[in-house]
């Protein structure tokens, strides 16, 4: 019989034969057992691999206890132990060892307190049955050694991925095994710490021992020492009564989004309706909206591509590159708080070319991060005025281009990612020989060099930190080598496993309002991708397309996961959560840009904006924090963050009274030069005008119900014009036409 099936059969006899607390420990010595004995003796308590992982696993050295900058009531520890001889020294030798007591190690100060025997600000953090008391215990009887034996190589959750076979369960026991360098490997299921990315879906034990309250999946992270590793979990509670209704895939991407709901008992909308998809797509792609003539003719044509035919006139326009260089600059942080007036105009124009001809990301993110030169005449180099030291370039390289946020990592290594300070720190000696000069007061270009020489040093070790990227060395550099080239080199390189990813992940979450990993910058074991083979599929199409955007936004907007409309399907009581598997189109309210943008499309008279010449839109501003109030009241971005957290996307009260008593939406829809005054005076007919006043402002025709209640509202008003004008006032501040859907 096969090693795993022998497991299988144990387990139910097991369950059948013993309470669960014995199960557990009966299961996890099996499964030990099974894949690898242990070769370390039991008997052994070191400091450095027992004491630490204790204090870790109670909780003692977490930020919001002993482990914080400041400590508590005078006892520091190190976040999550990073620093084991500071915390030896700590507990055995300050405030003379009164900490520790090696005569009677139940008296120890540490395990009172812990214990919860004499007062706690804590609360009781473990009882002397756990294994972490113990620990603690056993090395202070010892004699509190510090001896220093094999380093932690490794650390591995059984079962492995596909390893178990059978039924699936809703309780699943989890083992932590630790690898050192000497070939020992051990069990440190009591010693490690264990954490659910979604603890309402699936809670886990301190022991391991994972219960999904109903479908789903989870990330479980296991953390012991330095080291942390993941793994993926999936529970389906069957239903026999499911049956898959979704549309044919249209693509690639529909066949894994598909795939994904199928296997998870969920079903997605139907697709949208003409005039739902042709107002979403224009927003989406363009930021702006169709005119009444260009709505009319798509939803007139009976051609049978004609969805595919839009979306590439669409990728053809000036508005393309100007909406998706907005966002870019959003995050990239062009204002002139951080760049200069002209500067950020230089910058912006540079995005815009950039995205006008369809550029490989690849040559654009090295153009950035390799800048050098006049700021004013060489844009990318712009990037260093905002991002001004090795630690904030390094910061924004990983957020902007890798989708990972290493900010954690400065003072400690990350909590919940294998990410150390040596990672940051290596990180930030890539742009360690930046420097500036020529900035003066009242000019406002700056010039980019590289200062050779200048070093990062290493708070630990104080030593200078040779550059290295996420365990990758530059390899050997020149006095006179741009360590930059390397780190550009290794980042955007085929292949690598953050780069194409990222990118990929953050044009999806522009155009379906939620990343396959969201938020789109926090890429970590315990924020997994809702659907790993979508992004690879679709990372993997990236690189093939020679990074190209244009490509990959086409690929998107012909799905049929795209395309599908807002309302919630039914689902079967048994599914997953559908919000993480792309059910539906998602509802968001628009920019601030799109906003403004749209009531000038729709009455027909532009806004306009300080210093900026005659029909210039809100989507083309350069800047961030532009001094307009209705742009303010509707929360465009100061450009002070790279996250795109800073666009609020949620209603508020204050923007829905904006809307209402606002004296420049009013104006324009009752002015005599906008579209509606314009018809009236033409001459045209009431229904055709109405007909256009819902074109031009929602993108599709009224239905009879709204013909009929607007034919009596206009034979009732004393003025036709200003009846007409209430129309597309009304229409202005519905939610239709405020939301994205």
């Amino acid at each position: 019989m096969k090693v795993v099936q022998r497991v299988m059969v144990m387990r139910k006899l097991v369950s059948e034969a013993v309470s669960s607390g014995a199960r557990r420990h009966f299961v996890a010595a099996l499964l030990v057992l099974t894949y690898a004995p242990s070769s370390r003796a039991a008997d052994a308590v070191e400091f450095r691999t027992d004491v630490i992982a204790a204090l870790s696993r109670a909780g003692c050295n977490q930020g919001a206890c002993h482990g914080s900058p400041q400590g508590k009531n005078g006892f520091r520890l190190s976040l999550r132990g990073y620093d084991p001889d500071a915390d030896y020294a700590t507990i055995v030798r300050e405030q003379g060892g009164r900490r520790v007591n090696t005569q009677t190690p139940a008296d120890s100060l540490l395990l009172l307190k812990g214990s919860g025997r004499i007062p706690h600000q804590g609360g009781v953090l473990f009882r002397p049955k756990d294994a972490a008391y113990q620990a603690v215990a056993r090395w202070v009887a010892e004699g509190c050694p510090d001896i220093r034996s094999a380093a932690l190589t490794r650390l591995e959750i059984l079962p492995a991925p596909g390893a178990a076979a059978g039924p699936v369960t809703p309780e699943r026991q989890l083992v932590a095994r630790a690898h050192f360098a000497s070939g020992a490997t051990r069990d440190v299921t009591d010693l490690a710490v264990f954490t659910s990315s979604d603890p309402g879906l699936a809670p886990v034990t301190p022991g391991g021992v994972v219960r999904f309250a109903r479908t789903g999946e989870v990330s479980i992270l296991a953390r012991y020492l330095d080291q942390v590793v993941g793994i993926r979990l999936t529970y389906v509670q069957r239903d026999p009564a499911y049956t898959f209704t979704g549309p044919a895939p249209a693509n690639v991407i529909d066949e894994h989004v598909f795939a994904k709901q199928k296997a998870l008992q969920l079903n997605p909308a139907p697709v949208a309706s003409d005039e739902v998809f042709l107002r979403r797509v224009y927003l989406d792609a363009i930021g702006a909206l169709p005119t009444p003539d260009e709505a009319r003719a798509f939803l007139d044509s009976t051609v049978p591509d004609k969805r595919a035919k839009l979306i590439d006139r669409l990728l053809d326009r000036d508005e393309y590159a100007a909406f998706w260089a907005l966002k870019w600059a959003d995050v990239l942080r062009g204002s002139p708080t951080t760049i200069s007036d002209r500067g950020v105009h230089s910058f912006h124009r540079y995005l815009v070319r950039t995205i006008a001809n369809d550029r490989p990301v690849t040559e654009f993110a090295r153009e950035l991060l390799t800048g050098l030169g006049n700021t004013l005449h060489k844009p990318a180099a712009n990037f260093y005025r905002v991002a001004r030291t090795p630690e904030e370039a390094a910061e924004a390289a990983a957020q902007l281009f890798m989708g990972v946020r290493v900010q954690c990592a400065k003072c400690h290594n990350h909590p919940f990612e294998s990410i150390s300070q040596t990672d940051y720190f290596g990180l930030a000696a890539f742009f360690a020989r930046v420097q500036y000069k020529g900035a003066q007061f009242g000019l406002d270009d700056e010039i980019v060099y590289l200062a050779p020489g200048r070093e990062v040093q290493h708070p630990r070790t104080r030593k200078s930190q040779p550059p290295v990227a996420f365990g990758t060395p530059a390899g050997p550099l020149g006095p006179d080598d741009d360590r930059r080239e390397r780190f550009a080199d290794w980042l955007t390189a085929p292949g690598n496993r953050f780069f194409a990813p990222s990118i990929v992940n953050r044009t999806w979450y522009h155009l379906l309002g939620r990343g396959i990993v969201d938020p789109v910058d926090d890429f970590r074991d315990t924020n997994p991708p809702s659907n790993p083979a979508l992004l690879r599929a679709l990372a993997d199409d990236f690189e093939k397309n020679g990074y190209r955007l244009k490509p990959l936004i086409r690929t998107i907007l012909n799905s049929q996961t795209y395309q599908l409309a807002s309302a919630e399907p039914a689902q079967s009581r048994y599914a997953a959560d559908p919000d993480r598997y792309f059910t539906r189109a998602g509802i968001r309210m628009l920019t601030a840009e799109q906003i403004l943008d749209a009531v000038s499309s729709a009455t027909g008279v532009p806004e306009t904006f300080k210093g900026y010449p005659p029909g210039t839109r809100a989507i083309e501003l350069a800047e961030g924090g532009i001094n307009h109030p209705f742009l303010q009241a509707f929360s465009k971005p100061v450009r002070d963050a790279s996250c795109e957290c800073a666009r609020e996307d949620d209603p508020s009260l204050p923007q829905t009274l904006h809307l209402l008593n606002n004296a420049g939406l009013i104006s324009k829809v009752k002015s005599p030069v906008g579209r509606v005054a314009g018809w009236v005076k033409e001459g045209k007919g009431t229904a055709w005008v109405v007909e256009q006043i819902y074109l031009a402002t929602l993108s599709r025709r009224p239905t009879a119900r709204e013909t009929e209640l607007v034919e009596k509202h206009i034979a009732s008003a004393s003025d036709y014009t200003a009846a007409l004008a209430d129309l597309q006032y009304a229409l202005l501040n519905l939610n239709e036409f405020l939301l994205r859907h």
